[in-house]
């Protein structure tokens, strides 16, 4: 596997990019449940299971855990995409190989090293691979499980995140955060749930749906502004 060597230099360098990167693409962020990432124990560490949807997956984890809510956060990332970009090892991301029972297992052993008795973050997107956001039927790999059991003391936070165009030139992302499980005793994880976290986010993801096609949008904060579509600019020039 490769392990994470978190640079704090690197993440300040780093921290001014997703900025710039964000600012460039996306015209606006809304939040919802965001009060509940207040409600974690502080004195347990955090895993953060959200869908995969697409590139940019990661670089939403970084915004909100890193800068957002200033966290020290890590990532764990498909082995294939690790190779591909090496340098996120410098931001706190590490690898696994799903397809390789003995490196998944050390992978499992080297994150609950990084989390036992801290206050960490760490990502995961349990469905391992890139999917459509509306795809169904979502499968989870059971690592986080594990992860809970050996852990013992975890907040397990599910992040429903959706991508969409509203009526301007730029897309928006949509960040919905539902109720976190605090575990503090892991003998009480039966062998059912990881189909509870699987079907607990569905439902995140299905609300987060229902919201951004009806206009619901009174429980989201706008947490990041971007650059603003051609059509204000050409409106506020444009005599009327």
């Amino acid at each position: 596997m490769i392990k994470s060597s978190k640079s704090r230099f690197v993440n300040k360098i780093f921290s001014l990019y997703i900025t710039r990167l964000l600012y460039k693409h996306f015209y606006r962020i809304h939040i919802c449940g965001e009060e509940n990432i207040y409600s974690l124990n502080n004195g347990f560490p955090t895993i953060l299971y959200a869908n995969h949807s697409n590139w940019w997956d990661g670089f939403v984890a970084y915004f909100l855990s890193s800068k957002r809510w200033k966290q020290d956060d890590y990532l764990m990332m498909d082995i294939e995409q690790m190779k591909k970009y090496p340098f996120f090892k410098y931001l706190g991301v590490f690898s696994v190989d799903r397809a390789n029972p003995r490196d998944s297992m050390n992978t499992i052993n080297y994150t609950v090293s990084l989390l036992k008795e801290t206050n960490r973050f760490l990502w995961i997107f349990p469905q391992g691979l890139m999917h459509l956001q509306d795809h169904r039927p979502i499968e989870f790999f059971s690592g986080i499980t594990s992860l809970a059991e050996k852990i013992g003391s975890v907040n397990l936070q599910p992040v429903a995140i959706r991508y969409e165009f509203i009526l301007e030139q730029r897309p928006e992302i949509f960040i919905r955060l539902g109720n976190a499980d605090i575990i503090n005793n892991s003998h009480l994880i039966n062998k059912d749930f990881t189909v509870y976290l699987r079907d607990k986010l569905i439902k995140e993801l299905d609300t987060l749906k229902d919201d951004v096609v009806s206009n619901n949008y009174k429980d989201y904060s706008i947490v990041f502004w971007g650059k603003e579509s051609r059509n204000k600019t050409i409106d506020r020039i444009t005599p009327n």
